[in-house]
Formats: C-alpha cells, structure tokens, sequence
C-alpha cells in the first residue's frame, strides 16, 4: 500500500488516538501526545463525517476533560490546528 505524506500523518494520527483512547478507558491519565491526537483523530473524522467547521470545533472541545489528562497538559493544549477537509468550506 502507497501512502502519501498526508495520508501517512493521518494513519499515525489516528493510531495514536486509538493507543490513547485504550489508556483513557483504563482510567490512564493521558499525557500532551496522546490528548492532542484523541482531539485531531476527533477532528478529522467530524470533517469526514460531513460535519460543518463549527459542529466538529464545537466536538472536539468536548473531547476530553481537565480530568482526563495529566496535570499541567490542559494549559499546554491552547488550540489544535487540524489541516481537514469540510464540506463548508
């Protein structure tokens, strides 16, 4: 299977998320890696979904909790810039 740059981000993306979602639900905290991946995987299956910006902006946000993480990783995690293609434009 060929993979292009983009598509291979996207394969390790979601890999990840999948690793981090397996902790999460073993009640793990997660650490910076493993919360940014859960939010983008979130992010780019929204997108694929046919969701508009604002519904999957408004999701990811709800994603996880301060609870759900490592101490001090909230405050790391201003914003995740996700490059994902929307139907809205």
């Amino acid at each position: 299977m060929q993979l292009t740059p983009r598509e291979f981000d996207k394969l390790i993306i979601h890999m990840m998320a999948d690793v981090a979602l397996k902790r999460k639900e073993k009640g793990i905290k997660l650490n910076y890696p493993e919360a940014v991946a859960i939010i983008s995987a979130a992010t780019l299956d929204g997108a694929r979904a046919g969701k508009t910006i604002d519904e999957v902006t408004s999701e990811a946000r709800k994603v996880l909790t301060k609870n759900d993480v490592m101490e001090g990783v909230a405050d790391l995690i201003p914003m995740v810039q996700v490059e994902a293609v929307f139907t809205d434009g």
